[in-house]
This record gives C-alpha cells, sequence and structure tokens, in this order.
C-alpha cells in the first residue's frame, strides 16, 4: 500500500501530517487513489481522490484539515514512502485546491464524500536531511564541525577552506543544502564575510586562492606574527601617477581550476590606509604583454580590507582541453596627491564565485551567535540561542553542490568596524537532502 501524506517538515509527524494512506490515517476514509506523474519539468500536476464514510464529525475533520492545508501552502509537502529505497521521498507542493466530485455534495447529509486534491509540486522529492562530512588540510571528514581560520597559510589548521566529497554522498541530482556558520571568535561581532564556492576535477590538488604580499614581486618583508604566514609587505612611493606595488604569476595550474568562473579580489591591509584619496586596481600580463586593466576602487582610510571588481580566471572563454597559459597579475596603487605614499599589505584571496553568498551585516553576529543558510527554502536567518533573527542581508547564488565531483568553499571574514584579523574563527555544520524524481 502506498503510504501517502501532505503537512509540514518543520512539525512532529502527529501535528504536522495528515495522512492520506498507510498508518496514521484519521478515522472517515475508505478509499484513496494518487495519479502520481513523475514528469520531466521542474513542476508536476497530479490529482488524488479521496472516499470518505463517515459520520458528519468525521467527514468536518477531513475539510477542515484539508482547508488548513490550503492556507499554509508556502509550507505544504508532499511526503510519499519509497518501497526501493526504503525511506520518505518530500516535495514542495505550490498549489493545491481541494474539489467536491459532482453530485457528491448531497452525499455529504448521508455520511460520505468524495474530494479530489488538486496540487501542483516540485517534480524532484528529496529525502530527509544527513550530515555532509568536511575536511580541509588539517581535519579529515568531520560532522559536528570544521573551523575555519580568517587566513590560509602553513601553520597546521589554518585554513580558511573547506572541502565536500560530493562524489561520496551517492547523488544523482544536486542536492538540497543547509550549512551553519557558528561565530567562535570571542572579540568584536562578525560582520560583512563572503563565502565561495568551486568545483574542482577528480585527483587535482586543492586550487590556491590566497596569495601572501610576501610571495609577490614587491615591497619591503616585514616579520610579524599578526600577520599570514607571519610576514607582509610594506609599499612606498611618491608622485600622483598609477605605481606598481606587486604582482604575482599564476601557473598553468592554478589559473586553470578557476575554469572559467569569477572571482572576488580582496586585498587586506595589515594596517589600515589612513589618507581617503588612494585608488587601487588589477592588471593581467600575458606572455608579457598587458591585455587586461581592471576598474578603479577607492580605498576607504581606516577599514582593514577592500573588494576589487571581479575578474573571470582564466582570461577568455577557454575550453581548457589542455592547461591555460600563466598569468602575471599585478596591483597597482594611485595616490592623487604629490608627496610620499605608504600602504601595508598582507595578503590578497581570490574568492570563486561559482557558489556564492555575501553576508552584509545589519547588527552582526556576537560570539556563540549563528547564522543558517538554508537551500530548500532559499532562506538565511541566525540565531541566539535558537532564538532567530536577522543580523545579515544576503547576496548571491547559494551554496549548492555538484554531484559527483569534489567541491571547495573559502571564507573571508570581517567585523562590524572593517577590519579583517587573522586570527578570526567560523565554526562550520553542513547538511543535506539527496534528491530522486522516481519513488
Amino acid at each position: 500500500m502506498i503510504n501517502l501524506a501532505i503537512g509540514r517538515l518543520d512539525l512532529p509527524d502527529e501535528q504536522g501530517w495528515l495522512a492520506l494512506s498507510g498508518s496514521g490515517v484519521m478515522a472517515g476514509l475508505v478509499g484513496m487513489e494518487y495519479d502520481f506523474r513523475p514528469g520531466q519539468e521542474e513542476h508536476t500536476q497530479e490529482n488524488i481522490s479521496l472516499r470518505l464514510s463517515g459520520s458528519r464529525p468525521q467527514l468536518e475533520a477531513w475539510t477542515g484539515r484539508l482547508e488548513a492545508c490550503q492556507l499554509q501552502i508556502e509550507d505544504l509537502y508532499l511526503r510519499l514512502w519509497s518501497q526501493q529505497r526504503q525511506e520518505f521521498g518530500y516535495a514542495k507542493i505550490h498549489q493545491l485546491s481541494v474539489g467536491v466530485q459532482p453530485k457528491h455534495l448531497e452525499s455529504h447529509e448521508k455520511g460520505s464524500l468524495e474530494l479530489t486534491l488538486k496540487l501542483t509540486r516540485e517534480t524532484l522529492f528529496f529525502s530527509a536531511e544527513q550530515p555532509i562530512p568536511l575536511s580541509n588540510s588539517s581535519m579529515p571528514r568531520v560532522v559536528n564541525g570544521l573551523v575555519l581560520y580568517n587566513h590560509d597559510d602553513a601553520a597546521f589548521g589554518h585554513d580558511n577552506w573547506f572541502r565536500v566529497d560530493a562524489n561520496e554522498l551517492n547523488l544523482e541530482y544536486p542536492p538540497l543544502t543547509r550549512f551553519q556558520f557558528d561565530n567562535t571568535y570571542n572579540g568584536k561581532e562578525l560582520g560583512d564575510f563572503w563565502i565561495g564556492g568551486l568545483t574542482s576535477r577528480l585527483g587535482e590538488p586543492p586550487p590556491k586562492a590566497t596569495y601572501e604580499a610576501e610571495a609577490g614581486s614587491g615591497g619591503t618583508v616585514i616579520n610579524h606574527n599578526q600577520a599570514s604566514g607571519g610576514k607582509y609587505c610594506r609599499y612606498q612611493w611618491s608622485g600622483a601617477g598609477w605605481h606598481t606595488l606587486t604582482s604575482w604569476t599564476l601557473g598553468a595550474i592554478e589559473v586553470s581550476q578557476f575554469s572559467g568562473s569569477t572571482v572576488l579580489p580582496f586585498v587586506r591591509f595589515f594596517n589600515p590606509p589612513a589618507s581617503s584619496s588612494i585608488q587601487l586596481r588589477l592588471l593581467i600580463d600575458l606572455q608579457g604583454k598587458r591585455v587586461f586593466e581592471g576598474p578603479v576602487t577607492q580605498i576607504a582610510p581606516g577599514k582593514g580590507i577592500v573588494g576589487l571588481d571581479r575578474l573571470h580566471l582564466p582570461l577568455g572563454e577557454l575550453p581548457l582541453k589542455s592547461a591555460a597559459i600563466p598569468h602575471q597579475l599585478i596591483l597597482q596603487a594611485k595616490q592623487n596627491e604629490d608627496g610620499e605614499h605608504l600602504l601595508q599589505i598582507d595578503d590578497l584571496l581570490l574568492l570563486p564565485q561559482q557558489r556564492f553568498v555575501g553576508y552584509h551585516f545589519l547588527s552582526g553576529l556576537e560570539t556563540s551567535m549563528s547564522l543558517v543558510e538554508d537551500e530548500n527554502t532559499g532562506k538565511s536567518w541566525s540565531l541566539d540561542d535558537d532564538l532567530e533573527f536577522k543580523s545579515h542581508t544576503r547576496i548571491g547564488t547559494g551554496l549548492g553542490l555538484q554531484p559527483k565531483l569534489p567541491q571547495y568553499f573559502w571564507c573571508f571574514q570581517s567585523d562590524t568596524d572593517g577590519q579583517a584579523p587573522i586570527d578570526r574563527t567560523l565554526r562550520v555544520r553542513g547538511w543535506y537532502r539527496r534528491q530522486w524524481r522516481l519513488p
């Protein structure tokens, strides 16, 4: 027998679900027919026929529950037991109408009624939630939370990224994901922060997204234990024109791993610049020739970071059947006043945007509070001792997963003063729901 129900995911079974067949059916139901239509489109339309017979209170209980379901359509799901998978599948219901079969209104007074439920649902069913094993260079496959630092250097555990091995999750379609980010930093509230993801080919090393200033071609290297990698660079120049601060070489493998997606560059300053008239831009040389000049970005005085305009890497729409040619990434600065100028830079992060969310703070997130990113509902919210509130607004495409391939996600954090200390930490946890078409 089909085990079928409609209801809500966020309530216990006896409160949230109206069983239409199988166990737990309310008194008065004597028959049910389900017109199952798997379909190939995003949505499918189906009919469910219910034959009721019983006392007037029993019939009114059925019509009352169905009317309540119609009023809560934004939270309504179809639940179907899969005999093959030995688990329930759930599908979001977008429309539900309840009609009475012709000439059955009269029979209501005699204790019988036949109803037709016309529904439009998501074609794909999804499973109950399961934890996602997360890993990085310091922690292999954990489900109880992975700590991310606000930088990525050679020190053990200092990773600003995590990996998901989607090829080990038994996925037929992209799953529905939920991530939770717990603020574990004992200091200033979490302000703006960004998370970007990138799919990797099987067998490839982790993509390189962080470039230390001391690994570039220019500047004076200064040792300091509060800098990423234990060093930062000081850049001094004079005059009012554009000045090349430094450059980094993105090797053939490194630049090819960005797979033609966009990256969002973030420059972190070791000490925030005091001037309000410094501008930055990125340029790219290929084979020694200038092929790209990025837009100009004004530095905000007193802020510890600056986000530049996004880049496509590698440049051009390449098939990438082989590796792309190395890219020379050049950082230039311009001060609109004469005299001596100074910038102190710690590192550059090229945040991938194949999967991306950016959170802009409203009130900030204090220590031990959490932010949730839920692909199933399309919402994000924050938690303080399980009480919900809105600490950040959200932009971006979400943090979905692609079946069969490993994926990496990087996180960059700032506080409510616009600083980005390297010892800020977040703990990330993840869950997923598998999707399938046929029960």
